[in-house]
């Protein structure tokens, strides 16, 4: 069976230049829920994806792909980052950062992140053009996410490197950083052993962390370091894409722009459809815990399937006109670029305050966003949106 399937090959460089190539991911669709890659599979239905995201007993995360690791087994516990942890660790874990992230602490930190968009628009006073990528959509997410784990000062510029250049994504295992790991790593663990000698934890994730007790124990320095690690991978390395698609949409369609101002209330669902049509995250990677049978397809014990979520969310059987960005969804939260089951994003409530936030302050300061004549801007979705997004303002 596998030998008949379509093949895709969804790590091709050529996708950072060209876009995901959603022509190719409608037909993949016609022909069937599962594609053969060069790593394993991938699922291109909706069906499909809810059916592995919430079978966690059957399909285990896997964040190596593209680290020069072979596989999660080659992972020592201490590195594995929170989807990878397996249960009932990984249930004591979450409730961890349910505790740091959930939406009771997201609304505190609201008017922490409506102050972060006005000095950085206030920086922004006065230039022609500015870039809402490189200073609007990274320095929120990492200016947030160095705030609620407590960073000291340049941690947040810190993060904005390791974001961009990937770094983030490693740990001391792989290759690339053996034995010491990426800057991110050492950096976290440096902290956490001074907020250990403290008094006091100097915040609220710190604390929750360091006083924790998993299986009768507290978390070494190097655990909580790369949980901290996961905090940002998922709190920055993909919210940025969310806040670069959201601008980048902004910028090239002003019909949008307007039927926002005229509208407020259509921010949240526009965040929505930004999140199902320009997925942040084009794809998740799982293990074949057990061989298994998914889309008709017989895997084995140790197979890589990959979860397309930015097809899955524009799949015709699941969505009317699912090429077509709309604020008239019935349902728009009906989407998985999240996740969905027990791995669903922990940090989903705090990067839907933060796309709305950023959002509303624009709208209150910025009249209009006008194009640059012949800038040829990147297509939507961008691969975490790394390219230039220059405009021109019309202060209020």
């Amino acid at each position: 069976m596998a030998d008949t399937l379509p093949p895709f090959d969804p790590h091709n460089p050529e996708y950072f230049e060209t876009g995901l190539p959603f022509d190719l991911l409608a037909d993949l669709r016609e022909q069937g829920p599962v594609a053969k890659t060069p790593l394993g599979y991938y699922l291109t239905r909706r069906q499909e994806a809810d059916e592995l995201l919430y079978a966690v007993d059957a399909y285990g995360s896997d964040m190596t792909p593209g680290t020069g690791l072979g596989g999660v087994e080659e992972v020592p516990q201490e590195q594995l980052f929170l989807p990878e942890i397996d249960e009932p660790v990984h249930g004591q874990i979450r409730r961890l950062y349910n505790s740091a992230l959930g939406p009771h602490r997201t609304m505190r930190i609201q008017p922490f992140v409506r102050e972060t968009c006005e000095a950085l628009l206030d920086a922004l006073a006065g230039d022609d053009p500015v870039d809402l990528h490189a200073d609007y959509a990274v320095p929120i997410p990492c200016e947030v996410i160095a705030h609620i784990i407590g960073l000291p000062e340049g941690g947040a510029d810190k993060l904005k490197v390791w974001s961009s250049d990937g770094s983030v994504m490693f740990r001391a295992v792989c290759p690339q950083y053996a034995p010491d790991g990426p800057p991110i790593t050492g950096y976290l663990k440096d902290l956490v052993a001074q907020e250990r000698l403290a008094d006091e934890p100097s915040s609220h994730t710190y604390k929750v962390f360091l006083d924790a007790e998993i299986e009768g124990g507290p978390l070494s320095d190097t655990v909580i370091a790369h949980q901290l690690q996961t905090m940002v991978l998922g709190g920055v390395h993909t919210t940025r894409g969310l806040l670069a698609h959201s601008m980048h949409r902004l910028i090239v369609e002003p019909d949008t722009w307007a039927a926002l101002e005229a509208d407020r209330e259509l921010i949240p669902v526009f965040v929505e459809e930004s999140l199902r049509h320009d997925s942040p995250a084009p794809r998740v990677a799982r293990r074949c815990l057990r061989d298994t049978t998914l889309g008709g397809v017989e895997m084995q014990q140790g197979d890589w399937v990959e979860v397309g979520l930015a097809s899955a969310n524009r799949d015709e059987a699941h969505y009317d006109d699912p090429e077509d960005f709309r604020l008239d969804r019935p349902d728009p939260l009906n989407h998985v670029a999240f996740g969905a089951g027990a791995h669903v994003c922990p940090g989903a409530s705090l990067a839907r305050l933060e796309g709305v936030t950023a959002i509303n302050t624009l709208l209150d300061r910025v009249a209009t966003l006008t194009p640059l004549d012949g800038f040829e801007y990147p297509p939507l979705p961008a691969n975490l949106a790394y390219s230039d997004l220059p405009t021109h303002i019309t202060w209020r």
